[in-house]
């Protein structure tokens, strides 16, 4: 199961039912309340982490495109990653479908400036960042304990620059087939996003079913 957000971060569970209509969005308004509510809330500047678990084709995947269209609409930029079932992926791979995303719309200056001196050790573990800035120095020589320690705060300052030009939501899909760095990656960032206009959306596939 992926971690869910400690004691005194802003997250929030949100368990699905199997309360929906074929073809029809309905059965959801409690939860897409707490959804929108967490949006909100993000967008006002206090981060927040909403994890919707339930059973296989319980509607996960919907309800969290209804809040992404709805976050759509109200100027927030969706920032969505998978997570992969089979093997061969690599490390952090939904986090590297959202470094993606981001760069596609995101001029050279504003990528340079949002990343700002962290930019050489996020691209420690995100070799596209080193493509788009390819004159970014060689971090020195650190411990592999520090270096991931240095590539996450700089990755975590990012996206908290980032969010301050435009609200962020990012989407984190099948967290159950997640890989070991990125929820290390999950579990740091979620401790730093409680002042920024930033959403973590999850998914996951509750084992208990």
């Amino acid at each position: 199961m992926p971690p869910v957000p400690e004691p005194g971060t802003a997250g929030l569970g949100v368990p699905l039912s199997d309360r929906s209509a074929e073809g029809v969005f309905v059965g959801r308004e409690r939860e897409t309340a707490l959804l929108r509510a967490g949006l909100d809330d993000a967008c006002s500047g206090r981060g927040r982490v909403l994890l919707v678990t339930g059973e296989p084709g319980i509607g996960k995947t919907r309800i969290i495109n209804e809040l992404a269209m709805h976050a759509r609409q109200h100027g927030v930029q969706v920032l969505p990653g998978r997570c992969y079932e089979g093997e061969g992926a690599p490390p952090f791979w939904p986090w590297v479908q959202i470094v993606r995303a981001y760069m596609i719309d995101c001029d050279l200056a504003t990528l340079r400036t949002e990343m700002g001196p962290g930019a050489a050790d996020i691209a420690l573990v995100f070799p596209e960042v080193r493509e788009r800035l390819a004159d970014l120095p060689t971090p020195s020589g650190l411990g592999s304990e520090q270096a991931r320690f240095r590539s996450f705060d700089g990755f975590t300052t990012f996206l908290k620059h980032a969010a301050q030009r435009q609200p962020l939501m990012l989407i984190l899909d099948d967290l159950h087939w997640a890989d070991t760095p990125s929820l290390l990656l999950l579990q740091f960032v979620v401790r730093e996003i409680g002042s920024s206009r930033l959403l973590i959306v999850g998914s996951y596939r509750d084992l208990a079913f």
